[in-house]
């Protein structure tokens, strides 16, 4: 790395510290040697819904052009910018300045100032929102969502939207589903990974609403096992563990509700499966990489021949087929199912949540009967979780 980059580097390094660390107040850039119009920057953070993007505001001679990144994107971009088309860049902080400028031979300097800026925070495009999950949770901080003073990192906003909406669409669920007060609520997260939604449920129910409860994290990778043990440790999360396993191989054992969100691919439908023959109360799918059907539908229905003539038509059909019958296998189980979306398409495309509610009141007959005509008409001719509950 030649000398002009390392500078670059650790002035791009101290912006994405400043971001993170939301001490950042503005950018500046200036010396124009670009070929357009002769233009000066400046870079501050904006929020859209909820999450911080940074706007790039050019101002040129009878103009000013408005672009807004992703965070990450945005300092690619602003990295670009430095050193080709401005000899000049300023980084405000409310820990320090620093700027960043080369010489007319392309020699940089970096220099290093006190503050001369106070902190105004993110401009909010849209309305503030209250949040069942405070920012300030101790497993936020432990799970590095939040900082120490208990505020979101801006890389992880996105996440704490994703645990927020998982606990709403849970509290307003558990108010149909029957749970006993004097016994422990005994849940399995399988696929739970680094445990953000495990350990958001777990201190949801204990913390805020006074349950008794005993949770088992389920994830095929021992080094986070591992360290989400150590954590729910420190955070006195005593009923609170986790397993080294794969869905498929989950011994029996009880259990009110199972989870399994973005368990990869059939994983879902053995979670599925689990809940089923352990007569869970609540079900919670947010399914992922549906690759069993698509190699199936050879002989669809005439209607469909158009809809699966073209790959990428056909692969989102489905994946369209395989959540649609993994909810119509659970209500002939015996559920009630509710498709919601679980977060906004903007943070995942994988933005669908499968809740299945254990009922008296299911039409397994009807559903059974849909799902066959399903397979019949689209033209597939096995289900996993179909094959795992032996009952078609």
């Amino acid at each position: 790395m030649t000398a002009p980059d390392e500078k670059k580097a650790e002035f791009l390094a101290a912006l994405r510290e400043a971001i993170d660390g939301q001490s950042f107040i503005r950018l500046t850039l200036g010396k124009f040697r670009g070929s357009d119009e002769p233009s000066k920057a400046v870079a501050t953070l904006i929020l859209l819904k909820g999450t911080p993007y940074l706007k790039l505001v050019s101002s040129l001679p009878r103009k000013d052009v408005t672009k807004t990144f992703v965070i990450s994107e945005g300092i690619d971009h602003i990295g670009r910018l430095i050193g080709e088309t401005y000899m000049s860049a300023t980084l405000f902080s409310t820990s320090r300045d620093l700027t960043l400028t080369y010489s007319r031979k392309g020699v940089p300097h970096l220099v290093t100032g006190k503050p001369k800026l106070k902190a105004a925070g993110p401009a909010a495009h849209d309305r503030a929102k209250t949040y069942l999950v405070a920012s300030d949770r101790p497993y936020l901080k432990a799970l590095q969502v939040a900082d120490a003073e208990g505020r979101i990192k801006p890389s992880m906003q996105g996440k704490y939207r994703q645990i927020c909406r998982f606990i709403e669409i849970v509290d307003e669920l558990l108010k149909d589903i029957r749970l006993a007060d004097a016994v422990p609520v005994s849940i399995v997260d399988i696929g739970s990974g680094k445990g953000y939604l495990t350990f958001a449920l777990y201190d949801h129910l204990v913390t805020k609403l006074g349950r008794r409860c005993r949770m088992t994290g389920i994830e095929v990778r021992g080094d986070l096992v591992e360290l989400c043990n150590r954590l729910a440790r420190e955070l006195r999360f005593d009923d609170l563990s986790f397993e080294a396993s794969v869905a498929c191989k989950i011994s029996h054992r009880p259990a009110d509700i199972v989870i399994a969100l973005h368990a990869c691919d059939t994983a879902t439908d053995d979670a599925m499966a689990f809940g089923v023959k352990a007569e869970a109360k609540l079900i919670l799918a947010a399914p992922c990489c549906q690759h069993e059907i698509a190699p199936q539908i050879k002989n669809a229905a005439e209607g469909l021949t158009g809809l699966i003539k073209y790959p990428l038509f056909k692969q989102r059909q489905a994946d369209l087929v395989t959540d649609a019958a993994r909810a119509l296998l659970l209500e002939a189980s015996g559920y009630k199912v509710k498709v919601i979306e679980f977060v906004a398409t903007e943070h995942t495309a994988k933005n669908i949540l499968i809740a299945a509610i254990r009922s008296e009141h299911a039409n397994r007959k009807l559903a059974r009967q849909q799902y066959l005509a399903l397979k019949r008409e689209v033209g597939f001719s096995s289900h996993h979780l179909e094959a795992q509950l032996k009952e078609f």
